[in-house]
């Protein structure tokens, strides 16, 4: 990945840079968008380690080949304690 500054903005998401975002729409699921293109992300909550698992699966979206790197670096500017599954 480049270098990109990331900022976290008012809904508790987090914006580039390089023009993707974040954005929590609910505690169970996420956008993440790119220029003009976006996509839904689900999360799940695993009580006893007090994680939220964000699931960036495969997929056939033109969004996919960075998505994993990009909720990887933005998921420590996230309100709670986010990982990448």
């Amino acid at each position: 990945m480049t270098d990109s500054e990331l900022i976290r903005v008012s809904d508790g998401g987090v914006e580039s840079s390089e023009g993707w975002a974040v954005h929590l729409l609910g505690p169970e699921l996420m956008e993440y968008c790119s220029g003009a293109a976006a996509c839904l992300v689900n999360v799940g909550y695993l009580p006893a380690l007090r994680t939220r698992q964000i699931y960036a699966g495969e997929s056939a979206s033109e969004l996919f080949p960075h998505l994993r790197e990009h909720l990887r670096s933005a998921a420590p500017l996230l309100e709670g304690h986010y990982v990448v599954v």
